[in-house]
């Protein structure tokens, strides 16, 4: 796609209004930086609306401006299923995890599967795999700074990544778990607004009648779009596990993101981590609805009016509506959100890298080091880490979407699993959970590889057993339906022929459940782990069935 042409000064100053506001907003928050407590976790002080609101800024990354729209083009029944998945995977977080977590008083996910399963190792092991799944989170985020630079000011992608990542480097770097979490709360007002209002004026302009409210706004226009787009309704146009692995790496890969699980830490109590769930949650939908909005308007769009737009301009599918169905003022203040949006997300992401790397690492290994001197050694390590991003992002994913599906499925097989059966299951050991975080993460990591780095056909990769049946649109998302089965059960059934964890690490999940007291028998029956083992089995099983059903 090419640029616009022109430089696009209004989009420019808005854009760089929300830059300088959110280093003055960093800046402003240092004074509360005294300690690693209130760098890494902001003293864990935040109360529910602003860590809601945070999260909503995570959760909504600029893949919501861009990504999911191109994917809603790309495979409308798939991307349904990913943002429907998306939402509903912060109710299990809420359900599954967040109380949980917070009681546990942890930093970060890998103290806490160390400190829970009392394992040095599986500290290096998880910061390893954090690395990992951040890496390929922030390069899709990157990369989708470099579109917008790249369509609007008609500039290499890579000033838009390299000035995007320094920006958001400065006052994560300058600020700590305070400035990102008030920039958060910033940006996702921001992205709310400049969202749901732009995408409320292509709606009027295409002549729904409920315009007014982008979610449901369309609903006047869906005979014309069945008769433009008979399937576009229609879900079931691949195999069912597509959906269920979509699932598992959104369930649990929420569970698993490191920058999520953080902003459990930052609360002040287990209500609060509660309620600040409920908050993002129901923004999150709100939020997402509006997005499927946009692909249906771009694609009814495209369909009544006869226009071709290629698909390797899908990712631009926002701004190029606003720019015809819109005034300038719209389409600029829809970049200024989206440059919030990925703003906000990228900071998450450096700041967990960050504490992974010198609270996580370097204290593990240097354990009488003063804490004034770690928090010294944070800001620099969390400096360099923005670099090193920025330098491996220059050559970034090219759909932004698929890096980030990518990174939830790791996620979940290599950290989400271990959180819940951690929470949830006393007989969990350390012997079941390196064996299970290591191997699922190496399946999609593995996947990641071959299909997305190298580009191999899913269906061709060397796969034991299940690759013949990765088939199909977005096919290599199979896999993920694969990689957390196996790290379930390797996890359960290792820990039950292995001795079970001592007593102190046990007890931490009855403190975590906010018991008083001690009980062996609670939350270590055998109904849980059994259950995981069929579901996981039949998961699995199920992949292998109806091949000659659905399109190869």
């Amino acid at each position: 796609m090419e640029p616009r042409g022109e430089i696009f000064v209004l989009g420019l100053v808005l854009s760089i209004i929300v830059l300088l506001i959110s280093v003055f907003i960093s800046i402003w928050a240092r004074r509360f930086t005294r300690n690693l407590g209130d760098y890494y976790v902001a003293g864990r002080s935040i109360g529910a609306l602003n860590n809601g609101l945070a999260m909503v800024s995570l959760a909504l990354s600029l893949t919501t401006f861009i990504g999911l729209t191109a994917l809603i083009l790309k495979g409308v029944y798939i991307a349904i299923a990913l943002y429907a998945s998306f939402t509903a995977a912060f109710i299990g977080l809420m359900l599954l995890a967040a109380p949980y977590l917070r009681r546990h008083k942890s930093f970060t996910t890998m103290a806490f599967i160390s400190e829970r399963y009392g394992s040095k190792t599986l500290r290096f092991i998880s910061v390893f795999i954090m690395l990992i799944v951040s890496v390929l989170y922030l390069g899709g985020n990157l990369k989708g700074v470099g579109i917008i630079f790249y369509y609007l000011l008609g500039v290499p992608e890579i000033v838009g990544i390299v000035v995007g990542g320094l920006v958001v480097t400065l006052y994560v770097t300058l600020g700590g778990m305070y400035g990102v979490t008030y920039n958060q709360t910033f940006q996702t007002i921001v992205l709310i607004f400049c969202l749901m209002f732009p995408v409320a004026v292509v709606l009027k302009a295409l002549g729904a009648a409920g315009w007014f409210f982008p979610p449901l706004g369309y609903g006047n226009l869906v005979p014309l779009m069945n008769e433009a787009v008979p399937h576009f309704f229609w879900p079931m146009l691949v195999h069912p596990i597509v959906y269920i692995a979509i699932f598992l790496g959104s369930f649990f890969g929420i569970i698993g993101l490191p920058h999520f699980v953080m902003r459990y830490f930052t609360v002040r109590d287990a209500r609060e981590a509660r309620w600040s769930t409920v908050i993002c949650v129901f923004l999150v939908g709100l939020v997402n609805t509006t997005v499927y909005a946009t692909g249906f308007a771009a694609m009814y769009y495209m369909r009544t009016q006869g226009i071709d737009i290629p698909e390797a301009a899908y990712d631009y599918m926002v701004f190029i509506l606003l720019d015809a169905l819109s005034g300038q003022g719209w389409l600029a203040i829809a970049v200024a959100g989206s440059v919030a949006a990925a703003l906000s997300t990228i900071a998450g992401l450096l700041l967990i890298m960050g504490a992974g790397l010198i609270h996580d690492l370097y204290s593990e290994l240097k354990p009488e080091v003063d804490d004034e001197k770690k928090l010294k050694l944070s800001y620099a390590a969390m400096f360099v880490v923005g670099v090193l991003v920025i330098l491996f992002s220059l050559n970034p994913p090219k759909f932004i979407l698929e890096a980030i599906m990518w990174s939830f499925g790791i996620a979940a097989a290599g950290l989400g699993v271990p959180i819940v059966l951690g929470i949830w299951w006393k007989r969990t050991n350390k012997y079941g959970v390196g064996a299970g975080m290591v191997v699922g993460a190496l399946i999609g990591l593995y996947g990641w590889i071959m299909v997305g780095y190298l580009g191999m056909d899913p269906v061709t990769i060397p796969f034991p057993i299940f690759a013949k049946y990765f088939y199909g649109p977005l096919g290599w998302i199979k896999i993920t339906a694969v990689a957390v089965p196996v790290s379930f059960i390797l996890t359960v059934v290792v820990s039950w022929l292995t001795p079970p964890p001592p007593l102190e690490l046990q007890k931490q999940v009855d403190v975590m459940h906010g018991w008083q007291d001690y009980d062996q028998k609670r939350y270590n029956g055998k109904g849980l782990p059994i259950t995981v083992i069929v579901l996981s089995v039949l998961i699995m099983w199920f992949m292998t069935t109806l091949y000659d059903v659905f399109p190869k």
